[in-house]
């Protein structure tokens, strides 16, 4: 009996040991799950973390690109007119009437739809009927594609004139009914939330400011100037009947080579551009290039006036207008274009690397005789090397004023009349020089900007405008 209770109690022991060690390995099992489970979460916020760390490194660039977009705003969306400038616009286009010489003769607005307010741009049209020569119609259209704000001529017909006994004519030119459909939208520049505020932004944008401006230059649109009649021949109109053949002035020949020539002339100011362009051109010869073109321009403008008053046979007109005055506007409109590009430039003064390589250049120049060259760099630049005092460019444009008053004096005094006949060298005192049949000693002024410094055997020595300049004999 008692070794029963016995294995009982062995049982009873050994069943408690068993469950406790199941406990036990249940408890190591969750504790393993728990620690995997907290891994897991652990390596998902590092990778949450380094997310967030590259989103906060862009963080000042895309301020940047913030800054550069707000302060341009105005200028990509002015192309698009509110709704007080459409009155205005309407008025611009009775002045585009009297510009262009057209006869309008009515405007019709199409109807917007009433939920306007909910779009941020809405499209309105118009349409607009005149009467008018080929010539008139084209400068108008010329002038609304180029008004400054967004107007686009979508659709447009022509009824041609000129087939009745009574043909409307104005300058000669038959007339023709047209009708023109113009489109232009309307921007809603209300936020759609609170704009986000960026520290320091007055700073930052002044940072930007030439960033800014580059960008701004992006947003322009460029333009097409309608150059008028220039020798063509209205296409609506029957061409048959010709007058161009007259017996007067110069013969075939003449007028042919007078076109010819100035076909000549125009390429080779285009010759001028193109070399203004070439990467490889350095900013000095493009300004001395830019001179001639301007120079040459102005002259051939003057002499085209005469010119074309010579041609009478219509093929050599035609090919006038097309070859010689169209290439010569197109070439005055890119000057222009240089011009105003110089004139909105933010930093008015010579940048800090071109400035450098011009300093070295004149050094160089000036040191192998090369004066010209050095004194024409100088004079390419001059107008913008007047820098304050206070800018880190000051030292540099000191620097290329001296060299070009070296290069400007040595000049002058390479033609000076100056004959070296004959020296006398004395060694206990002053020497002396024959200079063009009068005797001078070291000292001695020539005159009031040219001293006599030292007499050697061989040369002579002279102080001119304050530089050391030497004659041999």
């Amino acid at each position: 009996m008692a070794n029963w209770t016995q294995k009982k109690q062995l049982l009873a022991i050994a069943g408690g040991a068993g469950a406790i060690c199941l406990l036990a390995a249940g408890g190591v099992y969750h504790a393993q799950v728990q620690i995997e489970e907290l891994g897991r979460i652990t390596l998902e916020k590092q990778q949450a973390i380094t997310v967030a760390e590259g989103k906060i490194a862009q963080i000042p660039t895309l301020e940047k690109e913030v800054i550069i977009l707000r302060e341009n705003l105005a200028e990509y969306v002015k192309i698009l007119p509110d709704t007080k400038e459409l009155v205005a616009f309407v008025r611009m286009l009775n002045q585009f009437e009297r510009q262009s010489g057209i006869v309008g003769t009515g405007l019709v607005q199409k109807a917007t739809r009433a939920d306007k307010s909910k779009d941020r741009f809405l499209a309105i049209e118009y349409t607009y009927d005149m009467t008018a020569t080929l010539w008139q119609f084209l400068k108008f259209v010329n002038l609304v594609e180029n008004y400054e704000r967004f107007v686009s001529i979508v659709d447009f017909s022509i009824q041609t004139g000129g087939k009745g006994k009574n043909e409307d004519t104005r300058d000669g030119d038959i007339v023709h009914t047209m009708r023109v459909t113009m489109q232009t939208y309307t921007y809603n520049g209300k936020p759609a939330g609170k704009e986000v505020e960026i520290p320091d932004y007055a700073a930052q944008r002044e940072a930007l400011r030439e960033e800014i401006w580059k960008r701004m230059q992006a947003i322009r649109i460029d333009k097409y100037e309608h150059r008028g009649h220039q020798g063509r021949r209205d296409i609506f109109v029957d061409p048959r009947e010709r007058g161009d053949l007259r017996n007067q002035g110069p013969s075939p020949a003449e007028q042919r080579a007078l076109v010819e020539k100035y076909v000549g002339e125009v390429t080779r100011l285009r010759e001028i551009l193109q070399r203004m362009r070439r990467p490889d051109t350095t900013l000095f010869e493009q300004y001395a290039l830019e001179k001639g073109l301007r120079e040459g321009i102005e002259r051939l403008g003057s002499e085209v006036v005469v010119g074309e008053g010579r041609l009478s046979y219509a093929p050599y007109r035609l090919r006038w207008a097309r070859e010689v005055i169209g290439p010569l506007e197109d070439l005055r409109q890119q000057i222009h274009d240089v011009a105003r590009t110089e004139q909105k430039r933010a930093d008015p003064f010579l940048p800090m690397p071109e400035l450098e390589q011009m300093v070295a250049e004149m050094e160089r120049d000036c040191g192998s005789g090369m004066l010209e060259e050095a004194k024409r760099r100088y004079e390419a630049v001059s107008n913008r090397l007047n820098v304050p005092t206070t800018d880190p460019r000051y030292a540099l444009a000191v620097a290329a004023k001296a060299w070009h008053h070296k290069a400007s004096t040595a000049l002058d005094f390479k033609t000076m009349d100056i004959r070296v006949q004959g020296v006398v060298v004395n060694r206990g005192g002053r020497s002396g020089v024959l200079l063009n049949g009068e005797v001078y000693e070291e000292g001695d002024y020539v005159s009031d900007d040219l001293l006599v410094k030292l007499v050697e055997e061989e040369q002579v020595w002279f102080v001119f405008r304050g530089l050391t300049l030497v004659r041999t004999m």
